[in-house]
Formats: structure tokens, C-alpha cells, sequence
């Protein structure tokens, strides 16, 4: 097995039980529970902004560093962090399977933004693949 699966595997796994416990998370009174705390909200989004820095440097450093290199990583900081608030709201106020299915459909639309702008070539499988994911999205959430 590749050591790509693996670490993809691994993600999913990871995502799925966050998003169950962001679940119970929202079902708490989140704002009250900021509010009381926003103290230590700032400092800890310091920290993981921190904690990513630092994993690139100890776990992606084989990795070019260029000039750009800071501008996307903060550009990702800033886009995943818009897209967990987000993923808050939308967990928040509906059932968590139909959320996070339609959530799933963003490897659907890296496949399309891939082909646009890396001008990645997908083969009629991979296309078909995509195609079935969009159903079976479709099956789960709509009645």
C-alpha cells in the first residue's frame, strides 16, 4: 500500500470523530462558553497557527521553501480556518451525516479546480468515481 493511503486513511478517521465531537461541541451554549473564555480563544488560535508552522519545518521540510511559501501557508491558515467556521454553523444547525456528506463533496471540487487550474488530466474511471460520490451525496441528502 502506498504510504499516501495511509496517511488519507488517516485523515478521514480523524476528521469523521472531530466532526462528531464538534457535534456535541455546538450543542452546548458555544457562544456563552466563548464569551466566558475569550481569554485563552486568542492564544490558542496563536498556538495551532504556530503548531502548523512548526509541523511544516519537522514534517514537510523536504519541501521547497520559497519566497512564496509563507503567503500560502498563512493563506491556508486563513482559508481552513474560515471553512471550520463555517463547518461550525452548518453542524450546528443540521443533522451531522447530510453536513458532512455535502462537506465530502470538496474532494468533488478539488478534482474540478485541479483540471482548471493545475491542468491535471483525470481518466474516465476517476470521472466516474467523481460521478458516484455526487450520488451518493445526493441519496443522503436529499429525501
Amino acid at each position: 500500500m502506498a504510504e499516501w493511503y495511509l496517511y488519507a486513511i488517516v485523515t478521514m478517521l480523524f476528521f469523521s470523530v472531530a466532526n462528531i465531537t464538534l457535534k456535541e461541541l455546538l450543542n452546548q451554549d458555544l457562544v456563552g462558553v466563548l464569551t466566558k473564555n475569550l481569554g485563552a480563544v486568542i492564544p490558542a488560535a496563536l498556538t495551532i497557527i504556530a503548531g502548523i508552522i512548526i509541523a511544516y519545518f519537522l514534517f514537510l521540510s523536504k519541501l521547497p521553501f520559497t519566497e512564496k511559501t509563507p503567503f500560502l501557508l498563512v493563506g491556508f491558515v486563513i482559508l481552513a480556518s474560515l471553512g471550520f467556521i463555517f463547518l461550525m454553523l452548518a453542524v450546528s444547525s443540521g443533522k451531522i451525516a447530510p453536513v458532512t456528506a455535502i462537506v465530502s463533496t470538496s474532494s468533488i471540487t478539488v478534482a474540478v479546480l485541479s483540471i482548471i487550474l493545475l491542468h491535471d488530466a483525470l481518466s474516465a474511471r476517476e470521472i466516474g468515481g467523481i460521478a458516484l460520490a455526487f450520488v451518493g451525496v445526493l441519496l443522503l441528502v436529499f429525501k
